[in-house]
């Protein structure tokens, strides 16, 4: 009875335990994929469409705070914000792409838009280092990885040991 009391603890503890470092094998898992270039297997580790939520009410929120002060002044602006809206799920759906997630993982820079660099320029860069990451749990079934920019990734549970890339916190405006 000792040794099954035993034997049940510690199996208990390696649930446990397996659990609790899962995250941090995710983040491996998903680097590796961006590093081979694989967008199948970033795909299986992101769900979209909460993702393009994500995305897509920081933008729009973004947006309301730069135009909000504009729109008391201007009566044009409003014009200017509906065109705006329109374009908001083309961008969204080139961003939140299994290319757009790897170029923020590779680079660790959470932001919707990065400049375009000419090829010439992308050859004279020096090489980067990996970015590197902080992940912080934010509770049983979410956590977060926060980059250097940061700007954060955020994983919600999809199992007892898989997770999915959920949504994004863009790094505040400095």
């Amino acid at each position: 009875m000792n040794r099954t009391r035993a034997l049940a603890a510690g199996a208990l503890l390696v649930v446990l335990a397996t659990s609790a470092a899962s995250p941090w094998w995710t983040l491996h898992r998903l680097q590796s994929a961006v590093a081979r270039r694989d967008a199948e297997a970033v795909s299986a580790q992101v769900d979209f469409p909460a993702l393009r939520a994500s995305v897509k009410g920081q933008l729009l929120a973004a947006m309301g705070r730069d135009t909000g002060e504009v729109k008391d002044a201007n009566p044009f602006a409003a014009i200017g914000s509906a065109f705006a809206l329109a374009l908001v799920n083309p961008v969204i759906d080139a961003v939140v792409s299994p290319a757009g997630v790897g170029a923020m993982v590779e680079h660790g820079r959470i932001e919707i838009a990065q400049p375009q660099r000419s090829p010439e320029a992308a050859a004279t860069e020096p090489v980067r280092d990996t970015p590197r990451y902080r992940l912080a749990y934010r509770g049983l079934n979410r956590f977060a990885v926060t980059a250097q920019d940061g700007g954060s990734f955020v994983f919600r549970r999809a199992g007892l040991w898989s997770w999915k890339l959920a949504g994004i916190e863009m790094a505040p405006h400095r």
